[in-house]
């Protein structure tokens, strides 16, 4: 017989959030899921939902991922931050576990489940509300987004397998730099064995060192 689970002082509740961004086109997007109930029903949200209480963090996170918008395969899984105002969920004291996560473009084919009533890849400026405090967790998520492509591990995940100079400049571009921030960033992850110029192809490049192995420190992400 399972454990009752009643105990003799409040305690909160534990979710998980997570934001994944894509290179889709120009334009950074964000995966984002409208909820089918209250609260904040109708709403755009983060996907995300309580974390069980036998269920491993990172294994919570990829479960609503796939539960809620059909996604079941990410890079660079990272916790962003812990959110716990005490008024941010009106269900009751709830604890998120903010997480971000990238993947490559075009933007996958998601499709809603469970809570969800639509799972959709939205551009961060095309939303002007979003339940919870998810507007905290997307800045949050946009800084981990815009120091992960300036040191090269979101940005080798988010570009072509095989990219041009055209590529990392759209890639800046969609975030807000420059093209001269491109060429610069271009130059420094060739300098750094990060990329590598392909033989007989003038400036195309790909990656030498996978993410993953190069770039395994969380706190480089988020500090």
């Amino acid at each position: 017989m399972p454990p009752p689970y009643c105990y003799d002082h409040p305690r909160p509740a534990v979710t998980v959030d997570t934001l994944v961004f894509t290179l889709d086109g120009d334009a950074i997007r964000m995966l984002m899921v409208r909820r089918k109930a209250e609260p904040f029903a109708g709403q755009w949200a983060i996907p995300g939902g309580f974390l069980e209480i036998d269920e491993e963090i990172e294994d919570g996170v990829l479960r609503e991922l796939r539960e809620e918008t059909g996604l079941d395969e990410v890079a660079l899984l990272a916790p962003i931050g812990v959110f716990g105002e005490l008024d941010r969920d009106p269900r009751g004291r709830t604890i998120t576990l903010a997480h971000a996560a990238a993947v490559r473009g075009p933007a996958p084919e998601v499709t809603s489940g469970d809570d969800a009533a639509e799972a959709a890849w939205l551009e961060p400026d095309e939303v002007d509300q979003f339940a919870f405090d998810h507007v905290q967790i997307i800045a949050e998520g946009l800084q981990w987004l815009a120091i992960g492509i300036e040191m090269g591990p979101v940005a080798l995940v988010l570009l072509p397998e095989e990219f041009d100079d055209a590529d990392i400049k759209r890639l800046h571009a969609a975030i807000g730099a420059s093209a001269r921030d491109a060429s610069a960033w271009c130059r420094e992850m060739l300098e750094n064995g990060v990329i590598a110029a392909l033989p007989g192809t003038p400036k195309r490049y790909q990656g030498v060192l996978t993410p993953e192995d190069d770039f395994d420190d969380e706190a480089d992400l988020t500090s």
